[in-house]
């Protein structure tokens, strides 16, 4: 029975796609980060991801009607990912229950998402579903990695947030406007909007994305787990031309704020008395990093700091975020 989650979300997964078989696949995304980048090992702690990005050539569910603009000529996208995250307070060698700071949490679930992109904009629905708590495996997953790399064993994981079944639904919208310079030098800007709604997490977050470069990526970004694991989805007419020079370099700054109405990570189980923190309402973060493509192969590079999420801790926290791509 430890296992059957995990079992269950793979085998739905896999079901889906050997439905589709028209499906293109356009892009297998592995997202890794870690505040160890930044010398830490507590709130956000780690976060690990597969992502798939298919292109569709035909539309055959009504849903993508949800998204489309008839005026408007635009490409479909499917993406599905398996991923998992882990929060932890800020001293895990203390076995008891630190009630002044954030609970232990583990979240594992698989992300399915539709999308419809233009030249100069993306609409995007996911819903995510998954496990809180131990059926999360987040403990065992979290001491095997630091008894691999020598870390300390993180000792509080009896304290962890119950087990709870979660269910997230999210939209986002983005614009995307670039400036073509001489030579392929190149800029643009990207201003999102974005809603979650469901017993994990309620809010909403606006903010924008901006990169500077040499043939910058023709699409609409990619991000960090935390932020939305945005998967690089291109710009209409770009599925077959994103390849075309072999080079593609960028600098890229991003900054967004978010209202919060609900976050189990901090506010604890939905149905079931659990350990919790009093959150902030307001919160924000910058990020800034490169991307870097060779051929097929694109690096993502990251670092995202946040402001202060619960009243009791510390003022700031900050992760690395790195993203391996291949494009077929």
């Amino acid at each position: 029975m430890k296992y059957l989650t995990s079992i269950l979300l793979i085998l739905l997964s896999t079901t889906l796609l050997a439905q589709e078989k028209d499906w293109i696949l356009d892009r297998f995304n592995l997202y890794s980060e870690n505040d160890i980048f930044n010398g830490t090992d507590d709130s956000y702690s780690s976060g690990e991801s597969f992502n798939f990005l298919y292109f569709i050539p035909e539309e055959n569910y009504m849903i993508y009607d949800l998204l489309g603009n008839k005026d408007v000529k635009t490409y479909s996208y499917f993406t599905f990912a398996l991923a998992n995250q882990i929060f932890t307070p800020s001293d895990i060698s203390e076995t008891a229950l630190m009630t002044t700071d954030r609970p232990y949490a583990g979240w594992t679930y698989l992300e399915m998402a539709i999308h419809k992109a233009s030249k100069s904009e993306l609409r995007s629905l996911s819903l995510q579903l998954g496990m809180v708590g131990p059926s999360s495996y987040s403990d065992d997953f979290q001491n095997t990695v630091h008894r691999i790399i020598g870390s300390p064993r993180a000792n509080g994981w009896s304290n962890q947030l119950d087990n709870e079944l979660g269910v997230n639904l999210k939209y986002t919208q983005k614009w995307r406007f670039q400036k073509e310079s001489s030579d392929y030098f190149e800029s643009s800007i990207i201003p999102f909007a974005s809603s979650e709604l469901g017993n994990v997490a309620i809010n909403a977050t606006t903010g924008f994305t901006t990169r500077i470069g040499w043939n910058i990526p023709k699409d609409f970004g990619v991000s960090s787990i935390d932020i939305g694991a945005d998967p690089g989805i291109p710009v209409y007419g770009e599925f077959k031309n994103m390849k075309k020079l072999p080079w593609s370099f960028s600098f890229n700054f991003t900054a967004a704020g978010s209202a919060v109405a609900r976050d189990i990570f901090l506010d604890g189980n939905t149905f079931e008395r659990s350990h919790s923190v009093d959150k902030k309402t307001f919160v924000g973060y910058y990020g800034y990093g490169f991307t870097a493509r060779y051929k097929n192969f694109v690096v993502d590079y990251m670092e995202i700091h946040n402001s202060k999420q619960f009243k009791t801790g510390k003022s700031n926290h900050a992760i690395g975020s790195l993203i391996l791509s291949w494009l077929f």
